[in-house]
C-alpha cells in the first residue's frame, strides 16, 4: 500500500490519515483491504419533522428538530467540521461515490459493511439501498438496538439499524460455523461522550471475528471504533477521519489495553 500523505498516526499496524476520505482513497492503492467497515454521517440535519428538504440551509440540527433526538443535543450542530445537512440529492450522490471508491480498496476477496438507518421521510420509508452505486448486495445484517428515540405519530419507533454487506464474488466468512452468528445481531448502543453517534465496538469486532480479513479499512473513522475492533484483533487497520479532534481522540483509545467484549 502506498503512502500518499503523512500519517497522522501509525503505528503497530494502525494507520490514521487526517482528510477527506475520497482524496485520501485516491491516494491509497486500491486492493489493499478484505473489509471495509464503516458508518458514514447519516444527514440527518435534513430528516427531522417528518420530510426531507424543508429548513433553510442556514438551519443547524436544533433548529430542524434534531436536538432532542440526541442525549444533551449532542448532534445538535453535526459533527465537528461536518454540519450532517447536506442537501439530500447532494448527499446521496456523495454516498454512491464514496462506495464506488471503497470498491475499489477491496481485494478480490473484500467486502464492504456499510452501517446506515432506514427511517421514514415524509411517509414514506428511506433506506440505505438508495445510496447503492450498482454494487452487488450480498446481504443485510440487522442491528437490533436498544429500544429508540425517533418517535413520531407517522410510524413506529425504529429501534434497528443496517448493516448491508457489498461483497465481491470470492468473499466468504472465515468457516461455515461462523454463518452461526446469524443476520440479526443484538448489541446494545454504547455511550460515548466523545463522538455523538459512535457503533458499539462488538460491531466492527463481531464483522472481524466472523469473516477473518487480514487489514479493514474505515473512511469515516469517527473516534476509532474499527480501528481498536481490528487492533484487538491483531489485524491490519486504517481509518481515515476529517476532523483532527476525532483523529485525537481515536489515538488515545488505540493507546488504551487490549478491549474484550462478551
Amino acid at each position: 500500500m502506498g503512502i500518499p500523505v503523512t500519517p497522522y498516526y501509525d503505528e503497530d499496524g494502525i494507520t490514521i490519515y487526517h482528510g477527506d476520505c475520497r482524496e485520501v482513497m485516491a491516494d491509497l492503492d486500491p486492493g489493499g483491504f478484505d473489509m471495509v467497515f464503516t458508518s458514514p454521517p447519516y444527514n440527518l440535519g435534513v430528516t427531522a419533522g417528518g420530510g426531507f428538504g424543508h429548513y433553510s440551509d442556514e438551519a443547524g440540527l436544533r433548529q430542524r428538530g434534531g436536538g432532542g433526538k440526541w442525549t444533551g443535543g449532542a448532534l445538535a450542530h453535526g459533527y465537528a467540521e461536518h454540519d450532517d445537512a447536506m442537501p439530500v440529492g447532494e448527499y446521496e450522490e456523495w454516498q454512491r461515490q464514496v462506495l464506488k471508491d471503497c470498491w475499489a480498496q477491496l481485494s478480490n476477496s473484500g467486502a464492504i459493511f456499510y452501517n446506515h438507518k432506514p427511517r421514514v421521510q415524509a411517509r414514506q420509508l428511506w433506506n440505505p439501498l438508495d445510496l447503492n452505486p450498482g454494487l452487488p448486495v450480498r446481504q443485510i445484517i440487522t442491528w437490533a438496538r436498544s429500544g429508540g428515540v425517533n418517535f413520531a405519530p407517522t410510524h413506529y419507533v425504529p429501534t434497528y439499524e443496517w448493516i448491508v454487506i457489498f461483497a465481491k464474488a470470492d468473499w466468504r466468512l472465515k468457516s461455515k460455523a461462523a454463518s452461526g452468528v446469524g443476520d440479526v445481531w443484538r448489541i446494545p448502543q454504547e455511550s460515548n461522550p466523545d463522538h455523538p453517534a459512535p457503533f458499539p465496538l462488538r460491531l466492527p469486532a463481531t464483522a472481524i471475528d466472523s469473516a477473518g480479513p487480514r487489514a479493514v479499512l474505515d473512511p469515516f473513522m469517527g473516534s476509532g471504533t474499527t480501528l481498536r475492533a481490528a487492533k484487538d484483533a491483531g489485524i491490519r487497520g486504517v481509518g481515515i477521519e476529517q476532523s483532527e479532534h476525532y483523529c485525537e481522540i481515536a489515538v488515545q483509545r488505540l493507546a488504551q489495553g487490549v478491549l474484550e467484549f462478551s
